[in-house]
């Protein structure tokens, strides 16, 4: 955007001349040379249209006049008397001046304040982020006006120079922080590595698992709340992550590896969450103090432009202000939403937990019950053969004897296969098939047992034979009636606990 104009006019009097306009942007003034028609050449206007509207020095012929206007949107650049062949020249060169005048004290303003940052800088002896943060701040506004093209290439590139030998200074301050931070950060991913490997040999030692696991969230913890390099922290979640999987096989469970994994993946992602609204609630804060105190100096505003520049800079305020509300919004929103998934993970382990105990609890019983069924099947053996040997000595039984004693011996080893059944349906909620042929067989062992005890005494004790096979019949069919309602209560129960897990299942999801 040119700072000068070269065209023909003519005065009050109709006389041709030669006018020259020329700004002078910071004064906010405009200088008027007008040059009579016998002293305008064809060679001095060739010399002013080409060498003085690109800043060359041409010499003036001696009769020349010069009028000093200032600048103004409302009057006009040319006095009255004076009249141009090109007014559209005129009233565009002043419509553009009017953009010089106000960019240039744009950028005057800038460069005032990055001599500000200059001076906090150069006074630094190490590193400070806010330092650093304002000057970045500073450079977005520059950019922003750049990009607005509110501020000239040339002057744009003055500030950018000038903006980047602060940065190449902070970068070097930071570069000894740097140093430092990776020292520290350094030690403190040693410590934790050691206690790792020591968590490592304690799971391949097949020490107690669940306390392994609790001190391998404790440290996870610690290491959360520490600052470390980035390659220092990604090595030290892949051990941890690498820990956490050689626990979570050794446990040998699918579902409690997927389920800590998820909510160690959600409590990470939670605490990262946290960080990162703190950072953009600070930044809210900040914002909107700096929307205060450009509104409290706006009642305070020194001229037009600067009411104009604090204007624009509000607007630009509110606009990232917006911006970072709803981005603050979408976190909270987010925030909550993992909360709550992170509840139901708890749950979920603690049921899964609990039916892990349950399942241990039930091969206890398991044992207990077949090793009670066991014992229980010798004694039952050892009775029948004393009924077979009593029957074989028997020479000359009486009759009700006989028949009481074998009644009596057969009628308590129902009631033991009973109890056992019943004691079985009382203390586990599984199906008896097993239980119940291994009775089964035992029944027709005794049965067997005593249809040749009829044998034996067939010729002698007839009547004898007979009760036998009708006191074991009975008790067959007693023993059968007592497996299938013990059967029947327990295929209730299964039932039952089927439909709690498949509730609680559909309420999971």
């Amino acid at each position: 955007m040119r700072r000068k104009i070269v065209l023909w006019g003519s005065n009050e009097k109709d006389e041709k001349m030669l006018i020259a306009l020329e700004l002078l942007e910071k004064e906010n003034v405009v200088n008027i040379y007008t040059f009579p028609e016998n002293v305008a050449t064809e060679e001095f206007f060739k010399a002013m249209s080409e060498k003085w509207r690109d800043e060359e020095e041409v010499e003036f012929p001696s009769v020349f006049t010069k009028i000093e206007r200032k600048l103004s949107i409302s009057e006009s650049l040319l006095p009255d008397e004076i009249k141009v062949d090109r007014p559209d020249l005129i009233t565009r060169a002043q419509a553009e001046w009017q953009f010089v005048v106000l960019s240039s004290k744009l950028y005057d303003m800038y460069k005032s304040e990055l001599e500000d940052i200059r001076e906090k800088v150069n006074g630094l002896t190490e590193y400070r982020n806010d330092m650093w943060n304002e000057l970045k701040e500073f450079w977005d506004k520059v950019q922003g006006q750049l990009n607005d093209k509110n501020l000239f290439r040339e002057h744009g590139a003055s500030l950018k120079e000038k903006t980047n030998v602060l940065f190449d200074k902070l970068k070097e301050l930071r570069k000894e922080l740097d140093s430092q931070f990776e020292t520290q950060s350094k030690g403190f991913a040693d410590a934790f590595k050691s206690e790792i490997k020591e968590i490592e040999d304690k799971i391949e030692k097949g020490l107690g698992l669940n306390p392994i696991f609790e001190d391998l969230k404790q440290l996870q913890t610690k290491i959360k709340g520490i600052k470390f390099t980035k390659d220092d922290r990604n090595e030290l979640w892949d051990k941890v992550d690498g820990a956490f999987k050689k626990l979570k096989e050794q446990r040998g469970a699918k579902a409690e590896s997927s389920s800590g994994n998820n909510l160690a993946r959600l409590e990470s992602r939670l605490n990262g969450l946290h960080g990162a609204i703190q950072k953009m609630e600070r930044s809210v804060n900040f914002d909107k103090k700096d929307m205060e105190d450009q509104i409290k100096k706006g009642d305070d505003a020194g001229g037009q432009l600067e009411l104009q520049l604090r204007q624009a800079r509000i607007r630009m305020i509110e606009e990232r202000l917006r911006s970072k509300e709803e981005k603050l919004a979408d976190m909270y929103a987010t925030q909550k939403e993992i909360e709550t998934r992170i509840e139901k993970e708890k749950k979920r382990q603690v049921r899964f937990e609990k039916q892990e105990k349950l399942e241990e609890a039930k091969d206890a019983v398991k044992q207990k019950i077949a090793s009670d069924i066991a014992e229980q099947s010798r004694e039952r053996e050892k009775i029948a053969d004393k009924l077979e040997k009593a029957a074989s000595d028997l020479q000359k039984p009486k009759k009700g004897s006989f028949i009481d004693t074998i009644t009596e011996s057969v009628e308590q080893l129902v009631e033991d296969v009973v109890d056992t059944a019943k004691a079985v349906a009382e203390v586990v909620g599984e199906k008896l098939d097993t239980i119940k042929d291994e009775v089964e067989d035992k029944l027709d062992n005794l049965e067997d047992k005593m249809e040749d005890i009829g044998d034996k005494a067939e010729d002698k004790f007839e009547d004898i034979a007979d009760k036998l096979e009708d006191i074991a019949d009975k008790a067959k069919d007693k023993i059968q009636d007592t497996i299938d309602a013990v059967k029947d209560s327990i295929a209730g129960t299964d039932t039952t606990a089927s439909n709690e897990e498949g509730a609680s299942e559909q309420k999971d999801a």
